[in-house]
């Protein structure tokens, strides 16, 4: 009986995360229009793979996810541009986000929010790998992608 109620919590709870992030894969996701980027950069180069990362500084894992990312972008190289997004105000943010821009990390200031009510993140880290037509081809917490996955889904 235990077995059946988890299995039915489970099928219900798994829809409900779903829609939570407001993502589909395959489906396009919504185009992220910054407002601001950090130090007034502009976006790094775009490849045919963007990940969107989801942060914020209260929570130890968005910093470990960064430094996952940026062995991924150290290995796969022009193949993906990383776009993070944080809700914090510059000033804050800049101290521990700037070591982590280059070529391939841009970090985009979304102190209003849209960005994260468009894709209505309830948690972080979270990211979205999407292809050259914005099309999500890949989400979760960001520490369970690999190049791998990565390579996987670009085929």
């Amino acid at each position: 009986m235990k077995k059946v109620l988890l299995t039915l919590l489970l099928a219900l709870a798994l829809p409900v995360a779903a829609v939570a992030q407001n993502i589909a894969l395959g489906e396009r996701v919504p185009e992220v229009k910054v407002p601001a980027w950090l130090r007034g950069g502009n976006p790094a180069a775009t490849p045919g793979l963007t990940y969107v990362e989801f942060f914020h500084s209260s929570n130890p894992a968005c910093t470990a996810s960064l430094e996952q990312l940026r062995a991924i972008t150290d290995k796969l190289g022009a193949k993906l541009r990383v776009v993070v997004v944080t809700r914090e105000n510059e000033e804050k943010i800049s101290p521990l986000l700037s070591p982590f821009l280059s070529r391939h990390i841009s970090v985009a200031l979304d102190t209003g929010g849209r960005i994260f009510s468009a894709f209505n993140v309830q948690y972080v880290p979270f990211g979205v790998l999407v292809d050259s037509r914005n099309r999500a081809l890949w989400m979760g917490n960001s520490l369970q992608l690999t190049p791998e996955i990565i390579e996987k889904s670009s085929k």
